[in-house]
C-alpha cells in the first residue's frame, strides 16, 4: 500500500504507526519534493505508478475533470462518517455529479494577526475581545489602519499587501468567482468589493507592500514595519519563523468581516489501488478525529473533525501570543465557515486578478484600469 504527499501536509509520527495498526499491510509514504501537482497528474495521466492513496491541496477542484482517476468513496462507506467532519470542509470535496473523491484533512480558518504592543502606541484597544470590538468590519479596519499610519508617521503600515487583503475578503465571500453551475460570475459585485477593499488599502497608502511568503515579509515582520494581517491559523508557523524576536508581542482576534478560510488539504483513495477497501480504513484512520488532534500538536495542521475542534488538548496558552489560548477563535472561525461552489477554473481566475493587483500596488496602476485589463484577460484564458 502506497501513498504520496508533500512535506508537513500529513504528521509523519501517524504515518510511521500506520503498519502497526494495519499489520498485515506492507505501507510505504512516499514525501513528493517539488512540483508535487505536477507529477501526481503525469502519474495519473499515464496510468502508471499510481499510489493507492494520495494527498491533494486546497486546489482539489482542478482535479474534479478526472474525478474518474478516484474511487467514489460513496460507494466504500464513507456515509458512515461524513457527518464527522465540517460541513463546508466536506462538501469541498464531491465533484459535480456527487461522487466523494477525498476525505478533509486540515482547514485553514482565518484570524487577525496584530502586534498588541504597536496598536497601544497607536492609540488603539490590544485587548483581543476589544480589538475584536473595535474592528468588525473591513471599514473599521481601514479607519484604523490611517490611525495607525498618522500614529507612527507611516513607519508602520497596517496590512502587509493587497493581494492578502483581496484574498481574505474573497475567502469570507459566500460568493466566489463561479456559481453552481460553473457560470463565471468573478465580474459580479462580491469580487468588485473585495478588489475595491484592497485598492483603497493602496490609496490611502496603509500597506507594507511586503509579498506574502518573501524574504521582504520576514524583514517586516522582524523590523515591526506590520502592525496586523488576516491570515490562516498555519500563519502562526511563518510568523514565528519570520519574527523570533517579537515572540510575546503578537495577539489573535477575530477577523474583520466574518469567518473565512484559505488552504486545507484533503486524502483521496486513487481508483488505480488493487485495495481500494483497505486503502479507504487507511485514510480514513489517519483522518479519524483522534489523529487529526494528533497533527495539530504535532505538526500544526488545523483540524477538521468536529470532535477535534472540542478537544481540550486544543485549549493550551501560547507563549508567542502573550499566553493567549488563540485556538478558540480559529475553532470558531472554523465552524462558521459558509459553503461555496469549487470551480476547476478558480485559481485561473485568482491568479489573474492577483497579477492585477501587483500592478496596482507596485506600478500605481489606475484600479479601474487594473480590473478591466484583468476581466478581459480572464475571459481570454476562460475561453481557451
Amino acid at each position: 500500500m502506497t501513498l504520496w504527499y508533500w512535506n508537513r501536509a500529513i504528521d509523519d509520527r501517524l504515518l510511521a504507526q500506520v503498519e502497526r495498526h494495519f499489520p498485515h499491510v506492507r505501507f510505504q509514504a512516499l514525501k513528493i519534493g517539488g512540483g508535487y501537482d505536477a507529477k501526481l497528474r503525469t502519474a495519473l495521466a499515464g496510468h502508471a505508478n499510481i499510489p493507492d492513496i494520495v494527498g491533494i491541496n486546497a486546489n482539489i477542484a482542478t482535479y474534479f475533470p478526472d474525478a474518474d482517476q478516484f474511487a467514489d468513496l460513496r460507494l466504500l462507506g464513507v456515509s458512515r462518517i461524513s457527518q464527522a467532519y465540517l460541513d463546508w470542509k466536506w462538501q469541498q470535496g464531491i465533484a459535480p455529479g456527487g461522487r466523494v473523491i477525498a476525505l478533509p484533512m486540515d482547514t485553514g480558518p482565518t484570524a487577525l494577526f496584530y502586534r498588541a504592543d504597536l496598536f497601544k502606541r497607536a492609540g488603539l484597544p490590544s485587548d483581543p475581545a476589544a480589538v475584536a470590538a473595535r474592528l468588525k468590519t473591513w471599514d473599521d479596519y481601514l479607519q484604523a489602519g490611517v490611525r495607525m499610519r498618522q500614529a507612527t508617521g507611516g513607519r508602520v503600515h497596517m496590512f502587509d499587501n493587497i493581494n492578502n487583503v483581496f484574498t481574505q475578503i474573497m475567502g469570507q465571500s459566500r460568493q466566489q468567482y463561479f456559481d453552481a453551475a460553473n457560470h463565471y460570475i468573478g465580474d459580479q459585485p462580491a469580487v468588485r468589493r473585495a478588489w475595491d477593499y484592497a485598492a483603497r488599502v493602496h490609496q490611502l497608502d496603509l500597506s507594507a507592500k511586503a509579498t506574502s511568503y518573501s524574504t521582504d515579509w520576514s524583514a517586516a515582520i522582524s523590523n515591526s514595519s506590520i502592525a496586523s494581517f488576516v491570515g490562516a491559523v498555519w500563519m502562526k508557523h511563518r510568523l514565528k519563523d519570520a519574527g523570533p524576536e517579537t515572540a510575546g508581542l503578537w495577539r489573535i482576534a477575530p477577523a474583520p468581516g466574518g469567518p473565512g478560510n484559505a488552504g486545507g488539504s484533503f486524502l483521496a483513495v486513487t481508483a488505480a489501488s488493487p485495495h481500494p477497501q483497505l486503502a479507504f480504513a487507511i485514510a480514513s484512520w489517519l483522518m479519524s478525529a483522534r489523529n487529526q488532534l494528533t497533527a495539530y500538536l504535532d505538526t500544526g495542521l488545523y483540524p477538521s473533525a468536529r470532535a477535534s475542534l472540542d478537544s481540550p488538548q486544543l485549549q493550551r496558552p501560547e507563549p508567542f501570543f502573550g499566553g493567549q489560548v488563540t485556538t478558540k477563535i480559529f475553532s470558531q472561525a472554523a465552524a462558521n465557515v459558509q459553503p461555496v461552489p469549487n470551480s476547476p477554473d478558480a485559481d485561473v481566475v485568482q491568479n489573474v486578478l492577483q497579477r492585477g493587483l501587483t500592478l496596482i500596488e507596485m506600478q500605481n496602476m489606475n484600479a479601474q484600469a487594473a480590473w478591466n485589463a484583468a476581466q478581459q484577460q480572464v475571459q481570454r484564458e476562460l475561453s481557451h
